[in-house]
């Protein structure tokens, strides 16, 4: 019976997918992200291995033969989750249609029948694969037996097995002894880690010979080790032995793939909304592939054809663009090549290294700038934009961008994946840029990939972008976000895009000046480190650091990953309310990351063209709505440390020009007082109060003349915390308060503001009735896990729907004054102020000196008045030499 078994750990596989995947739910809220992470392993393992024979093995429920032997194992093990279990019946059901053969055994995990079937194959002449990462199974592997790790597409042969773990499978049973197995609660030898056992049983050749000569282990730790947990490894040993003979009933021939049920899948996939899985069995996929292969690419390497071209296009009114740039960096990439496409579904890619960026941008610009009236289509035309901006051919006419209306339309969406889109709204195949040119290190550079190949790619993305962003905009129609977009979004790429390309100056003497100071700083927090841990260690080291904190000093832990305790932040923040170690520990991290982030990092991102940086202004990034900036991340320089401000101090106005800066004064409070109409909240924005400090006098019964600042700053966290969803524990945790104490708080303060109370149960409720959180402006952000089984999931959700609120109509409000004001600016011709920066609710603008009153009368008066809310808006504004000084 030669051939090959494949036998797949459905356990194993299910949960790997589950937390694989974000949190996925069709529109009532019943969760899909394991079903489609383990249908996607199914499909990819059956295509891969294309078995003879194969076997899906579950875990039969209830007690295991384990259990009886030791009433501990798995103890420590968490219940599955409500999300994953609810899957279950929908996988099985799965597998059947598939027409792959599932098998349990009563009493039995599958771990010991997958070990009773490859034990048996091999005998019959049969390769096995196994898919699971157990490590118990590692022990069956042989020349004949491989495991597969598909989610990191990897395969355990022998060698492998040896080179992972230091032993031969055939030792891997005696390695396990000693390791043992937190997850299933196997003890091993305590002190005994993988490298330690893995030498130990190559030097004495098995567990029994170990233990028996246990006096001879040179190391006096391990040596005392091995003595006290002699029974624990042989406890061990057993309760990783895999059974090898359970009685289970099958005939091979049983085990053959039938022919999928390819109705009963679609019926699965459709009532599950697996879109892309439901396409991939037919449907209106076939179709929308040969669409797709239709397209007609024509290739343009000479100038006469590139005239013909931009003749032939200069009536229309709607052209797709893309650019194809080495790197993919408008300020700095070569342009390789130019793609353009008509309504009629004919694409064009333009061969500019062949004819010349002088010779085709000459042609091109008289097309780029024919008429104001044109509307350019395309997946990423800021970067366009910017690439020809800089070539001096400017882009007349109206921006329409496919990534930004499906953004719009659902900001949870892999709206920079053409693929994905042209799946999700026309059911149409497009080549993926990442199958195509690579992806990472194996990435082939553009300039360097035939032009055909450019052409099938770009040519087939920018003829279906324009029937992509028609279809997006008409949903958007149906919905009322059409404003939304066309209105706010679209104007906005022109203004990031001018932003973009005038950058920033720094100086590049402070940067310095400041590294030697944190880096002596960083030298006298590991000497505080190293004296309060008493021993030298790497402070980035998790491990080393869980080996310090909780297995030296005995710190509580609080958090368990897969690999141990948790160092996270939130982790180190609790302890540091009480021990100087991870107080320490925290301070140095904050430094450290300053450092790598922006005091190295800065200089390095210089511009050596215009001595500037040039940040990118992301607007499909953040599911609030709120734009975000990468290379460099501008967002998360702290603005009241020290440190923080002296970064800022770097950030400085050309020569013979100031800075200027416009910043929102609580924004998202005052949008909280309008959202929920309190009268007393209200009240005090109308009268100009310190709101915080009012806050404070009324929770704590005093005037607010006696309001102390610790008060004043206890209410300010319970004034954003409420805006953030944040619970007594989290408040309590920022704050550095009792629970109760935070408690108390909340509860005082809604006493005072039942309005707020009530809008933010209201909130939450509109949320769940709609599965989504919405603007003043109608932004949408879906939020499905508010229908979750998961009381965790559900609790996240419900914070998010009052955060969406609040900080996405704060973002719009920004968003639409950036509009405004740009478009002043611009409408001077040629403004001697322009708008660098966003950073929260900040804009910062160069401006030479003169220009200062009547821009800031300028930004004020629309920062003002773009909010239309119930209360006052507020703006600070300062000019300086600096950052830090305008701000």
């Amino acid at each position: 019976m030669a051939g090959k078994l494949l036998l797949i750990d459905a356990s194993s596989s299910i949960y790997r997918a589950f937390f694989a995947l974000p949190p996925l739910s069709t529109a009532t809220g019943v969760p899909t992200n394991a079903t489609l992470g383990f249908v996607t392993m199914l499909q990819k393992v059956l295509r891969d291995e294309r078995p003879d024979f194969a076997v899906v093995v579950w875990d039969s429920p209830g007690r295991k033969r384990r259990d009886e032997v030791y009433a501990d194992y798995k103890a420590n093990r968490q219940a599955m989750p409500d999300d994953l279990r609810a899957q279950l019946g929908d996988i099985r059901r799965i597998v059947g249609a598939y027409g792959i053969r599932a098998v349990e055994y009563p009493g039995e995990e599958a771990d010991d029948v997958i070990a009773t079937l490859a034990r048996r194959a091999v005998p019959d002449g049969m390769e096995v694969a196994i898919v699971s990462t157990d490590r118990d199974l590692m022990q069956l592997v042989s020349d004949r037996v491989t495991l597969l790790d598909t989610m990191r597409d990897r395969r355990f042969g022998p060698s492998e097995v040896e080179a992972r773990f230091g032993v031969t499978p055939d030792r891997m049973l005696d390695f396990r002894a000693l390791t043992g197995d937190s997850s299933d609660n196997i003890p091993g030898v305590r002190g005994i880690g993988e490298k330690g056992a893995a030498k130990l049983i190559r030097e004495f050749g098995s567990l029994d010979a170990l233990l028996d000569r246990a006096d001879q282990v040179t190391a006096k730790r391990q040596r005392e080790a091995l003595r006290a947990g002699a029974g624990d490894a042989r406890l061990s040993r057993e309760l990783s032995r895999l059974r090898e003979d359970v009685p289970i009933e099958l005939d091979w021939e049983e085990a053959r793939p039938g022919e999928p049920d390819t109705e009963t899948l679609r019926s699965i996939f459709a009532d599950l909304e697996l879109r892309r899985l439901l396409e991939e069995l037919g449907g209106s996929a076939p179709a929308a592939a040969a669409e797709t292969a239709q397209v007609r690419v024509e290739i343009v390497a000479e100038r006469e054809a590139l005239e013909a071209l931009a003749k032939r296009l200069a009536p229309a009114v709607r052209l797709g663009l893309a650019c194809a740039l080495e790197p993919d960096d408008p300020m700095r990439g070569e342009l390789v090549a130019v793609a353009l496409a008509d309504s009629a579904g004919v694409a064009a890619i333009v061969d500019v290294r062949a004819i010349g960026e002088g010779a085709s941008l000459e042609i091109l610009g008289d097309l780029f700038a024919a008429s104001p009236d044109r509307v350019w289509v395309g997946g990423d035309l800021k970067r366009d934009w910017i690439a020809l901006q800089r070539r001096g051919a400017a882009l007349a006419g109206r921006l329409c961008d496919t990534a930004l209306a499906a953004y719009v339309d659902d900001p949870s969406q892999q709206v920079r994946r053409p693929e994905v889109l042209a799946r999700a709204y026309l059911g149409r195949t497009v080549p993926d840029p990442e199958v195509v040119f690579g992806k990472g290190a194996k990435r082939r550079p553009l300039d360097s990939v035939p032009l055909h190949e450019l052409g099938a790619q770009f040519g087939s993305e920018t003829a279906t972008a324009l029937e992509l962003e028609l279809a997006i905009a008409a949903k958007l129609e149906a919905k009322g976000q059409r404003e939304l977009y066309a209105e706010l979004e679209v104007p906005l790429v022109g203004v990031l895009a001018r932003m973009e390309v005038a950058g920033v100056r720094i100086d590049e003497e402070i940067l310095h000046a400041l590294e030697g100071e944190l880096n002596a700083e960083l030298r006298a927090l590991e000497g505080r480190i190293f004296g309060l841990a008493g021993e030298e260690f790497k402070i980035n080291s998790p491990k080393q650091l869980r080996a310090v904190l909780f297995d030296k000093l005995g710190l509580p832990a609080a958090k368990k990953t897969k690999t141990g305790y948790s160092t996270d932040e939130s982790v180190l923040e609790e302890l540091a309310a009480d021990y100087d170690l991870p107080r320490e520990i925290l301070a140095w991290r904050r430094t450290q990351k300053l450092v790598n982030t922006y005091v190295e990092a800065l200089p390095k991102l210089v511009n050596p063209e215009t001595g500037r940086i040039h940040a990118s202004f992301n607007q499909t990034v953040a599911a609030t709505g709120r734009l975000s900036t990468s290379n460099p991340n501008l967002q998360n320089i702290p603005v009241r440390t020290p440190a923080g401000q002296r970064i800022r101090e770097a950030f400085v106005p050309a020569e013979g020009r100031l800075l200027f800066s416009a910043d929102y004064s609580q924004i998202e409070l005052r949008i909280l007082a309008h959202l929920s109409g309190d009268a007393a909240l209200v009240e005090a924005f109308r009268s100009g109060q310190d709101v915080h400090r009012r806050t404070a006098a009324q929770v704590f019964g005093v005037a607010e003349a006696e309001v102390t600042e610790e008060q004043r700053s206890r209410m300010k966290g319970i004034n954003f915390g409420i805006i953030y969803g944040s619970s007594a524990f989290g408040i309590a945790r920022q704050l550095g308060i009792a629970q109760a104490e935070a408690r108390e708080h909340i509860r005082a303060y809604f006493a005072r503001y039942p309005s707020v109370r009530d809008y933010l149960a209201r909130a939450v409720e509109e949320a769940r009735q709609r599965s989504y959180a919405e603007t003043l402006y109608g932004r949408r952000r879906y939020l499905p896990d508010l229908h979750s089984r998961n009381r965790v999931q559900r609790a996240a959700a419900e914070r998010m729907a009052v955060n969406s609120a609040i900080q996405g109509t704060a973002a719009d409000i920004i968003k639409r004054a950036m509009v405004e004001i740009d478009a002043q600016l611009q409408a001077v011709g040629a403004p001697r102020a322009r708008m660098i920066l966003q950073v929260h609710d900040e804009l910062l603008f160069e401006v030479h000196p003169d220009e200062v009153a009547a821009l800031e009368d300028l930004v004020l008066a629309r920062m003002r008045a773009v909010g239309e809310l119930s209360v006052p808006v507020e703006v600070h504004a300062g000019t300086g030499r600096s950052w830090l000084e305008a701000h």
